[in-house]
């Protein structure tokens, strides 16, 4: 059934294009906000965010146990196909990457910041410098295709419906609390949560893509504890597509070296997260057959 429920989703995310007809965060929010002015829960960070996430969790867990309950798997399916919908990352991941590459290669600049503003939040302006736009597209690409996909697909194997609610709501509450109080304790528990998947990316990278560069630098950040979860994965792609020829980029030779080289990285990171989806899916279907 967790097979299914990933082949539907992961279709009706072409179709649409992601998952946007169900990404409501309102309630969340309101939620958030009636928690903070309860005294005895707002007083300490800690234990606002654990009630904040850990209540629609514990909800979600007894409404897939209820509609499996009633009516089988069907009604295991019928729910856990539109939560999972839901806790998919926000906004179209590949239409915001071809509408960069399209302005990165006519080296328009500030339009290729603007297109690609919806993933990258950090991007409040066009650089002047046209390879720290590249490095920062790089990063946060990378980034983004993990939080809004991978590491809701690892959670949700592991631990069903309720992991990939908790590691969204995680997101969530931790991009909603910056700037406060409680940015300190969203942000360490994020990281937690992100440690394995991020590594077991990592081992991904490492079979789909260059083995031996990859796998040195999984080595070398495996218990690193003072990186974030953007640093470990740009140390995997150094290492996954090491070597990558600028003359693979689309454009062909019609364009500066420059954008030559960022195009073949930017498309070498789309075809490395293709393949170790299809990886995760053809191991997820393994799984499933002998088990």
């Amino acid at each position: 059934m967790t097979l299914l429920i990933v082949l539907i989703t992961l279709a009706l995310v072409q179709i649409w294009g992601s998952g946007a007809p169900l990404h409501r965060d309102g309630w969340f929010l309101r939620w958030g906000q009636y928690l903070e002015q309860v005294p005895r829960v707002s007083g300490n960070s800690g234990f606002l965010l654990g009630v904040t996430i850990l209540l629609p969790v514990l909800m979600s867990a007894v409404v897939m146990v209820i509609a499996e309950g009633a009516v089988g798997g069907l009604g295991y399916l019928l729910i856990g196909v539109p939560l999972l919908l839901y806790c998919l990352g926000r906004g179209n991941f590949n239409d915001t990457l071809a509408n960069y590459l399209r302005n990165w290669y006519r080296g328009d600049l500030e339009g290729a910041a603007k297109a690609v503003s919806p993933i990258l939040c950090e991007i409040h302006e066009a650089p002047s410098d046209s390879l720290r736009l590249h490095e920062q597209v790089f990063r946060g690409a990378a980034y983004c295709a993990f939080e809004r996909l991978f590491a809701v697909l690892f959670w949700f194997i592991l631990l069903g419906i309720p992991g990939a609610v908790l590691f969204r709501l995680s997101a969530l509450y931790a991009e909603h609390t910056q700037g406060t109080s409680g940015e300190a304790a969203a942000t360490r528990w994020l990281w937690l949560l992100e440690w394995l998947p991020v590594r077991m990316m990592g081992l991904s990278f490492a079979i789909v893509g260059n083995f031996a560069g990859c796998y040195r630098a999984w080595r070398q950040v495996l218990m690193c504890r003072e990186r974030d979860t953007g640093q470990i994965l740009e140390a995997y792609l150094e290492g996954a597509l090491g070597g990558i020829d600028a003359n693979e980029c689309s454009a062909g030779t019609d364009v500066s070296q420059i954008q030559r080289q960022g195009g073949a990285e930017i498309e070498g990171l789309q075809g490395l997260l293709s393949r170790t989806l299809l990886l995760w899916i053809t191991g997820l279907a393994l799984l499933a057959l002998f088990t």
